[in-house]
């Protein structure tokens, strides 16, 4: 990451670009979420975590050899409003911290927020489409790696619409491996506070927002389908 003073508290993550030839001089963050292999939430998803993230640059790169592509690293960083919580999450909690990893869930915040689930989100689709997978009582970190669209879901209920950042494990179209992520919604975007470009240092990333009727499908541009050759991907000048 570059200088910037990082906030009181602040979670960095870690996603990669796709291009066809030299690395663009300016990349829009927005167009950097990692793909995810079923449905898309509304949210900017990237690598959470030491370990993910290593897993995460060997298999982009592995992808971009496979396809003659070239990649780079962006890192950025979500601001919070709470500190972190170093312990298990218990259900009393979750209206206080603005950052939750499902993995870190203690039983009984695991079943707040299946019920949370349960209540449903009337009119959501992406309820309509986790309502199975609640029925057969699967728990959330599960619940969410076979139905992404899960987070859009649970964010737009009230007790979890505070939160910016839900880390979870994930299914990548550029890798064979389960991983841990990190999803931003998108209307927490005005969190994002910084991002750099770790292997390219003079390419600038854009934090320009995604647009009201941008759909996560169309704008993670990380991976081209396999075979296919991605085009650079420069923000049109507004």
């Amino acid at each position: 990451m570059s200088s910037v003073t990082k906030p009181a508290s602040a979670i960095e993550l870690s996603t990669v670009y796709f291009c066809e030839g030299p690395v663009p001089p300016t990349i829009s963050l927005r167009d950097c979420g990692l793909q995810l292999k079923g449905a898309h939430p509304e949210a900017l998803t990237a690598f959470y975590g030491n370990q993910s993230k290593q897993d995460g640059f060997m298999a982009a790169r592995e992808y971009a050899e496979k396809n003659r592509l070239q990649f780079t690293v962006i890192d950025f960083l979500v601001a919070l409003d709470h500190r972190i919580n170093p312990g298990l999450m218990k259900p009393d909690e979750l209206a206080n911290h603005d950052f939750i990893a499902f993995q870190r869930l203690s039983r009984s915040a695991a079943d707040e927020i299946q019920n949370i689930l349960q209540s449903g989100v009337p009119g959501n689709s992406s309820w309509e489409n986790a309502a199975d997978p609640v029925a057969d009582g699967l728990k959330p970190n599960q619940l969410v790696l076979e139905s992404p669209d899960v987070i859009d879901a649970l964010t737009a209920t009230p007790a979890l619409r505070h939160v910016k950042v839900i880390a979870h494990q994930a299914k990548l179209l550029i890798s064979e491996k389960v991983l841990t992520v990190g999803s931003v919604p998108f209307f927490h975007w005005g969190a994002i506070v910084e991002a750099s470009c770790r292997l390219n240092p003079t390419t600038r990333v854009a934090l320009d927002g995604p647009g009201k009727n941008d759909k996560p499908s169309e704008k993670s541009t990380l991976a081209p389908a396999p075979g296919a050759r991605a085009k650079s991907k420069v923000p049109r000048p507004r």
